[in-house]
């Protein structure tokens, strides 16, 4: 059993042996193939054979064809594929048709990189015709066939070369190389959505940092986010020896928690500095009112991504607060404390604790010791966890009082002033929370909000 580790590694077993039983060809092909060569555990696993759609319905009668057009099907959730080659790619996505071939070799060639134009059979054995195990070995992407038009049957090849350099802990071939520089235009002609999936996939990479740097430097990023672009080569001379689009890459690969949100605030939190950015008459650089002025620069990014409201919703959040500095201002009051966490709707404060601790390990002038990081990010935990463990209100829901009871109480319709009101309440319970009864609410309004009331 090749693919052991893997949950589908006795089901793909058994479907190749029932395959090959039927007198047809069988092989792992792809991701799988590349990553056991690695000595990697593959999340899933493919197989493609000779036999065609209807042949394949007849040994497996469960299978759910799905992609006729492509001759795909699903065994037991293992995807087998016929044989085939493609056609011209005119909407750079799909084939226009797709034609079955006999061969194992012919099918290989149709696939982008020589890294995942390898295929395996039952005993082990490798069909290799581009010599993908060599490519693997030296840690190299490179396009199977004329890289040209490997490119251009789909673009998104371009950013894939990026995230597998950085996978393999290499490079990409220089041919392969000149061609994504001459064609990084194409990449907008690939589905938002696409984009997205292949974004998100390299910020959960191990190397991220690597990744983000082959985009740059090979033209793709003005491509994917065009507002993140800009802050290439930006300075920060003063308090960064790093320019923005560094420290944004530096910023991400430093964020250790497995988490998408978290990954794209960390890259996109100082999108705002290359607009904001002034510089004094002693040289020192400034990005004044970055954090608030990159929430909506951030909102356009990702939803030109795809992103849903609630990623969309706690980056926005993580950029407008990441400036809010808990753990390096002992003197904060508990209040403010208070205050930032009852404002957060998407994020949590720990998150915002998170960003900032990257933040501050990509700047190469490395401004705290790791020390002194560990006992500022310690101090800020024990007052947060002091003030979940009072259970302090937060929110206006987490009031002593509602909108209701000031509307019975005080005679006043619905509207603007019961907001006004609960607000008001708020903002003296997060400065002293032992005011968060209701007999002390309703006598605080009687004095302040509503004394003309009868």
């Amino acid at each position: 059993m090749h693919f052991s580790d893997n949950k589908y590694s006795s089901r793909a077993e058994s479907i190749i042996r029932k395959l090959l039983g039927a007198g047809f060809s069988a092989y792992y092909v792809g991701g799988c193939v590349r990553d056991f060569l690695r000595g990697k555990v593959s999340s899933d696993i493919d197989i493609s054979t000779n036999a065609n759609l209807s042949e394949i319905k007849k040994l497996f009668p469960k299978a759910l064809i799905i992609g006729e057009a492509f001759s795909v099907a699903l065994v037991n959730k293992i995807e087998v594929a016929t044989f085939r080659q493609d056609g011209p790619y005119s909407d750079f996505r799909h084939p226009d048709f797709v034609r079955i071939v006999p061969t194992i070799e012919e099918d290989l060639s149709r696939r982008d990189f020589t890294i995942n134009a390898i295929a395996m059979d039952i005993n082990g054995d490798l069909v290799d015709p581009f010599n993908g195990k060599e490519d693997i070995k030296n840690k190299i992407v490179r396009f199977v066939g004329n890289p040209e038009k490997r490119l251009v049957e789909d673009p998104i090849r371009a950013f894939r070369a990026c995230r597998f350099a950085a996978l393999l802990g290499g490079t990409i071939e220089a041919e392969s190389r000149k061609v994504i520089v001459a064609n990084h235009s194409l990449l907008k002609k690939v589905a938002r959505e696409r984009i997205q999936l292949e974004l998100n996939k390299t910020l959960m990479l191990t190397d991220r940092e690597s990744a983000l740097f082959l985009l740059s430097s090979l033209h793709l990023l003005e491509e994917i986010m065009p507002a993140l672009a800009t802050s290439i080569n930006v300075p920060q001379n003063g308090y960064h020896a790093e320019d923005c689009w560094t420290h944004a890459v530096k910023a991400t690969q430093a964020v250790e928690k497995k988490d998408i949100k978290l990954r794209l605030s960390a890259l996109l939190h100082d999108i705002a500095k290359p607009k904001q950015r002034t510089r004094d008459e002693e040289g020192v650089d400034h990005f004044y009112g970055h954090e608030t002025k990159g929430v909506k620069m951030v909102e356009k990014e990702l939803r030109e991504l795809k992103y849903s409201l609630q990623i969309i919703g706690y980056v926005k959040e993580a950029t407008r607060y990441h400036m809010t500095r808990i753990m390096f201002v002992p003197e904060m009051k508990d209040s403010t404390i208070r205050r930032l966490m009852g404002k957060l709707k998407y994020v949590t404060i720990r998150d915002v604790l998170r960003l900032q601790i990257a933040d501050m390990r990509g700047n190469l002038r490395d401004p705290y010791s790791f020390e002194e990081q560990m006992k500022f990010l310690k101090y800020a935990l024990k007052r947060i966890r002091k003030i979940e463990k009072d259970d302090h209100a937060l929110k206006i829901t987490d009031l002593a009082i509602n909108g209701e009871d000031i509307i019975e109480i005080f005679k006043i319709k619905p509207g603007r002033r019961v907001g006004k009101a609960l607000k008001f309440c708020l903002d003296k319970v997060l400065k002293d929370p032992e005011l968060n009864t209701k007999e002390e609410l309703i006598l605080l309004l009687g004095k302040k909000i509503f004394r003309h009331e009868k």
